[in-house]
């Protein structure tokens, strides 16, 4: 009975729609937007977040511009360089994902797996797994999942869910629930809502980072087994996980930590125009205050500019704060 209450619990830290937010009266952040994976070419991850998963852009060029704005290079704390994103949004949505490519400027392509720190997994609710599942295979993307198709984590839900990676090695999980919550995301939009896992290295850390240094409420979890998740994730049965998640004040967007013992484990440092890096884009009350809060923290801020300010947290992951 422990490991299926334990199933259930995973599976609701990585998919609930319902889940109160901790008491933040503190807090420094007040909301949350984009997600934006780093990648190597911005043409391509296009063609696989819009084209393929079927998120929303308001761009209808054929390729993004380069942006080379001062500020915005400081910020990333590289002057010399140039960068360009777009934002795509689940349908009705303002928030959602913006893929980011640097160029002249070093960079050296990190791929992580699922186990080690830092590694990012964007989580997808959809309404029919199947239908965008097979439009993956089609395109041959990569599958994680242990069999290569998608599984039912809980033997005691019909819930189900598979993991792939994108073209540059980031994680995406795709997960139907059953059954389906109530969206006001329009009928004919497959992907409805996203959530953020990060795998972290030591979950009581990163939950004390992001409590004392952001104000973001967190707790610790013991560790549990299970096989189904496993699966999922295509790692050994034998592994276990503990988990935290907290919706991020201000915002909808659930920000999971994700923390696995019993299997090798890799750091893997990167830099923030490194393909296979992700930012993390939160606004905050004070940017000020916020850099106090991070100095105590031990954090290392890579630059600030006017209202905004470039972090890195503990698992490597790129935090951009902004008024």
């Amino acid at each position: 009975m422990r490991m299926r209450t334990r199933t259930r619990r995973l599976l609701l830290v990585a998919f609930s729609l319902s889940l109160a937010n901790a008491s933040v009266a503190d807090a420094a952040v007040t909301g949350a937007c984009h997600v934006s994976p780093i990648v190597a070419d911005l043409d391509r991850s296009v063609r696989f977040y819009r084209d393929l998963l079927g998120f929303e852009s308001a761009s209808t060029a054929s390729s993004i511009a380069w942006d080379t704005r001062r500020e915005l290079l400081d910020l990333h704390g590289l002057p010399n360089a140039r960068v360009r994103s777009v934002s795509l949004h689940v349908a009705g949505a303002r928030c959602g994902i913006e893929p980011v490519q640097f160029d002249k400027v070093d960079r050296r392509a990190v791929r992580r797996r699922m186990q080690d720190p830092g590694a990012v997994t964007l989580i997808l609710l959809v309404r029919d797994l199947d239908a965008l599942f097979a439009k993956l295979q089609a395109a041959h993307v990569d599958v994680v999942t242990t069999g290569g198709a998608p599984v039912a984590p809980s033997p005691t839900s019909r819930t189900r869910a598979v993991i792939v990676k994108d073209p540059d090695g980031h994680f995406v999980e795709l997960a139907q629930l059953d059954p389906l919550p109530s969206t006001t995301v329009p009928a004919s939009a497959n992907v409805f809502d996203l959530r953020f896992r990060v795998t972290v290295n030591n979950l009581d850390e990163a939950v004390q980072y992001y409590r004392d240094g952001l104000g973001i409420a967190g707790k610790s979890a013991a560790f549990s087994g299970s096989a189904g998740v496993m699966a999922m994730m295509g790692l050994p049965a034998n592994v276990e996980y503990r988990v935290n998640m907290t919706t991020i004040p201000g915002s909808s967007l659930i920000l999971e930590f994700l923390e696995l013992k019993g299997i090798d484990r890799a750091t893997r440092a990167a830099r923030v125009q490194d393909p296979g890096s992700y930012r993390l884009q939160l606004i905050v009350d004070d940017v000020d205050k916020t850099l106090d809060g991070l100095h105590k923290v031990g954090a290392r801020v890579i630059s600030t500019a006017a209202n905004r300010l470039l972090a890195q947290d503990l698992n490597n992951v790129f935090l951009v704060l902004q008024k």
